[in-house]
């Protein structure tokens, strides 16, 4: 019997309306005994409907295209370019329907609220106040009823809705908004949910839908004002939580709400991708913890789990486009069962990626699976030491740092770790002890990506020839990225103590002498990243990741800290590179 009932894949944005892309995602479904397909889009639910009960108040239609036989003269006044849209998005989702039902995949929506389209915003002046959206003001109750009534009128396949009231990336929520009116100013956060989520629910409910709650939130404080509302949702209302507090960062520790929903039925979201470990140009096989969240959501009652395989704000890149889709494949078996080993992991990748010849024999594809384990299977230990310091994040979404005070602000505001785990409260701090752990965490990261290229030189004769230059390439890129990571995390920790410590040690000098040696390295990674631009031709996303432009921003950065602070105290004096 599957470890959970409910197994999705959850694709985001452009790869959504991609035919060809869906299709491959419902094979995977099928093929790897999962259960169901997420449309993951903020206003997915938006770019099916026409603006809701706007131009068609009070009239019936049997459907969008009767719909827009009735509005598209006037419609066509407000969206002369999108006027036809929404139906044949509608009529192609309906496609994709009938081919999941065929293999008896659900297929639920994804999207966050409140959003809406420009025209509900134009015919609707009231919704602003001084200037800034309102969300209390009362129109928005019966526009959000309106939209799911249209919805499930016009498509009756979906399995139901999944949404997140509290995050800032809605278009208003109440935790992100800059309305001063009476009406805000006397609204608690914890009634407005609770009327949004009332609104949702009746229309979901009536065409015999599903309604999930996500959990998705920036802080603490958000966190336990929408956990209070969820817990009050009807006991059919399913609860979504990510597998850690926050966001998925493989640091932190597991969501405190896992197994604290009421009675309600739960649901853990995972990353495969990688929007905080990597991205997959560096690769990051995440077998262990995966199984280890798991474990842990098994433990507390949880019954589906939600498997991310790309991110809305990175079109374009996909984990089935880099090595990481083995924490797909990781996934998709441990869900189903939880005792399934690495090798069998490894081996079902390699087969499934067709990276092995057609002709290769056991004994060789073991070699294979040996190989890649030697070569991949501890690469989260690296980007560990890499895009996170002493395990708070330092990346912006797995992406260079432009400032010193941009990496302390991921760290200790934007992804604050000690929000979820009060021993970290001086994890950033730059005594000379710290200084002298994150200098060898760093280091250790580099050794350690430079340790595989001895493993990549033993090519294993089942791989084929483009898959092994493929592992190649991935490892000559991940070398570069894990390098800028390291002359990053060290120029940065060493500016903050020769800044901001005025400590007298003899560790003073050797801060001075290494920070000269990392602020040149800035500038020389940086040249070689631009040269390496040139002559190779990997995905686009390889070369944001190596970000040239962000290093010398960075450097700049530095250099202007440190003259400033030399000024003040001469002894501190350092020409910078």
């Amino acid at each position: 019997m599957p470890a959970f009932r409910t197994r999705a894949l959850e694709i985001h944005s452009d790869y959504v309306w991609d035919f060809d892309w869906v299709n491959k995602a419902l094979r995977f479904v099928r093929e790897h005994g999962l259960t169901s397909l997420v449309f993951h889009q903020n206003d997915i639910v938006d770019k099916l409907t026409y603006p809701a009960g706007i131009f068609a108040k009070g009239k019936n239609f049997a459907n969008i295209h009767d719909r827009y036989r009735g509005i598209y003269r006037e419609l066509y006044k407000y969206a002369a370019r999108d006027r036809s849209v929404p139906n044949m998005r509608r009529d192609y989702l309906k496609r994709i329907l009938e081919l999941a039902d065929r293999q008896g995949t659900e297929v639920w929506l994804e999207n966050k609220e409140l959003w809406f389209h420009d025209v509900f915003a134009e015919l609707n002046p009231q919704i602003f106040k001084n200037g800034a959206l309102c969300p209390n003001e009362p129109v928005w109750w019966d526009y959000i009823n309106t939209k799911y009534e249209d919805l499930f009128s016009d498509i009756d396949g979906i399995a139901g809705i999944i949404t997140a009231p509290a995050t800032r990336e809605s278009r208003l929520s109440i935790s992100g908004h800059r309305c001063t009116c009476d009406l805000c100013k006397s609204s608690r956060p914890e009634d407005w949910y609770r009327r949004l989520l009332k609104t949702m629910y009746k229309p979901i409910k009536a065409a015999g839908k599903t309604l999930v709650v996500r959990d998705f939130v920036f802080d603490l404080k958000t966190q336990t004002e929408i956990a209070t509302v969820m817990e009050e949702q009807p006991d059919d209302v399913i609860i979504s939580l990510k597998n850690t507090p926050h966001d998925y960062y493989p640091t932190f520790p597991h969501n405190v709400r896992i197994g604290n929903v009421g009675n309600h039925r739960q649901w853990i979201e995972y990353d495969v991708m990688a929007q905080y470990y990597g991205w997959g140009i560096g690769p990051s096989h995440m077998v262990d913890d995966i199984r280890y969240r798991l474990d842990y959501a098994l433990k507390h009652d949880v019954e589906g789990v939600l498997i991310r395989t790309d991110w809305e704000a990175l079109q374009g890149h996909t984990t089935f486009h880099t090595p990481n889709v083995l924490n797909l494949y990781a996934a998709a078996a441990l869900s189903n069962d939880n005792a399934t080993s690495k090798r069998e992991i490894y081996r079902d990748w390699l087969k499934g990626e067709n990276y092995l010849n057609s002709n290769a024999g056991e004994a060789d594809i073991d070699e294979a699976v040996a190989w890649s384990i030697e070569l991949l299977g501890d690469s989260w230990e690296i980007v560990r030491r890499a895009l996170y310091t002493n395990s708070c994040v330092f990346s912006d979404s797995s992406t260079f740092p432009v400032s010193l005070a941009h990496a302390w602000w991921l760290a200790e505001e934007k992804n604050s770790l000690r929000d979820w785990d009060p021993t970290k409260e001086h994890a950033m701090d730059a005594d000379e002890p710290n200084v002298h752990r994150i200098l060898a965490e760093k280091d250790e990261a580099l050794r350690r990506v430079e340790a595989l290229k001895d493993v990549i030189k033993h090519k294993p004769s089942a791989l084929t020839d483009a898959a092994y230059e493929n592992f190649v390439g991935r490892i000559e890129v991940f070398r570069r990225y894990v390098r800028g990571f390291r002359e990053i995390g060290q120029a940065c920790i060493l500016t903050k103590y020769m800044t901001e410590n005025n400590e007298k040690s003899a560790f003073r000098e050797d801060a001075r002498r290494m920070l000269g040696e990392r602020l040149q390295g800035l500038l020389d990674l940086a040249a070689e990243l631009r040269d390496y631009r040139k002559r190779t031709d990997h995905g686009f996303t390889t070369y944001i990741g190596l970000g040239s432009e962000r290093l010398e921003v960075l450097h700049t950065d530095l250099t202007r800290l440190l003259c400033a602070s030399a000024s003040t105290n001469p002894v501190d004096q350092l020409t910078p590179s």
